[in-house]
C-alpha cells in the first residue's frame, strides 16, 4: 500500500483527498471542520477522514498534526469523519509519531507501523462505543432518579465495570460535566422549575426535598453555585 505521510502546523483551507486520511493531532489546539462537523482538537485526538470529504483545521494555539494518507478501504468503511480519542497511556500518538519519524525507513517496516496504528484506532472505536453505551445508561439512571436523596453516583460508576476515575473522565468528555455536576445541574434546574410553579404553595425546604436534598443549607449552597443566587433570592424575583 502506498502511504503519504506529512506534518504541518499551518492553517488549512477546505480540501479533499482521493484516499482516506488519518489526522493525528500532536501539539496545540484548534478546531476541525467538515461537512456538518465542528469539533475541538488537541493532542491525543485522531480523525479518520473518508475519501472525497471536504475538511479543514483552524488553530487557537499552534496546531501541529501528522497526516497519514493511503488506501485504507480494507480497514475502514466510513462515509463521514470519525473522531477517536487516545488511551490514557498515549499509545496512539506514540504510534503516529513513530510513523512520521520512520517515514523513509523500509516500506515493510512503515507498513507494519501503519497497520498497528489502524488496528489501534479500530480497537479504540470499539471501546468508545462500549463506553458510550455505559455513559448513556448512567445518564438515564441519574435523569430518572435525581429526586432520590439516596442516589449514589459513586455506586453507579463502580457498577460500570471500569475504574471510577476512568469512567468519570469519559463521562465528562461526553457530557461536559462530571457525574456529580450533571446530577446537581438536573436537580437545580428542577428546583428552579418548582419555584417558578409552586412558590406560593411549597416551602423552599419542601422543594429541596423534592429535588433529592435532605439538607437545606447544602441545597441552598449548591443552588447559588449553579443559579448565581440563593433559592430565596430566586423566589423573590
Amino acid at each position: 500500500m502506498e502511504i503519504l505521510i506529512s506534518l504541518t502546523d499551518c492553517e488549512g483551507v477546505f480540501h479533499k483527498h482521493n484516499n482516506y486520511e488519518i489526522i493525528a493531532f500532536s501539539k496545540g489546539s484548534g478546531t476541525f471542520f467538515s461537512d456538518g462537523i465542528e469539533t475541538e482538537v488537541f493532542p491525543g485526538k485522531f480523525i479518520i477522514v473518508p475519501p472525497n470529504t471536504f475538511h479543514r483545521c483552524n488553530f487557537d494555539i499552534e496546531l501541529e498534526r501528522i497526516y497519514i494518507q493511503g488506501d485504507f478501504n480494507r480497514s475502514f468503511s466510513f462515509t463521514v469523519p470519525v473522531i477517536v480519542t487516545d488511551n490514557s497511556d498515549g499509545d496512539g500518538l506514540i504510534l503516529a509519531k513513530m510513523i512520521y519519524a520512520n517515514q523513509y525507513s523500509a516500506s515493510d517496516y512503515v507498513s507494519a507501523l501503519v497497520n498497528a496504528f489502524t488496528h489501534f484506532l479500530l480497537q479504540s472505536l470499539k471501546t468508545d462505543d462500549a463506553i458510550s453505551f455505559i455513559i448513556k445508561d448512567i445518564i438515564t439512571k441519574i435523569t430518572n432518579d435525581f429526586c432520590d436523596s439516596t442516589l449514589d453516583v459513586g455506586a453507579l460508576l463502580r457498577k460500570s465495570g471500569y475504574a471510577v476515575d476512568y469512567i468519570r473522565t469519559k463521562f465528562k468528555a461526553i457530557t461536559g460535566k462530571t457525574p456529580v455536576e450533571f446530577l446537581t445541574q438536573i436537580r437545580i434546574n428542577h428546583a428552579r422549575y418548582l419555584i417558578d410553579i409552586y412558590k406560593s404553595s411549597l416551602s423552599l425546604s419542601e422543594i429541596a426535598e423534592r429535588c433529592g436534598y435532605t439538607d437545606y443549607i447544602y441545597f441552598s449552597r449548591r443552588f447559588k453555585q449553579f443559579a448565581g443566587m440563593s433559592p430565596r433570592e430566586y423566589m423573590s424575583m
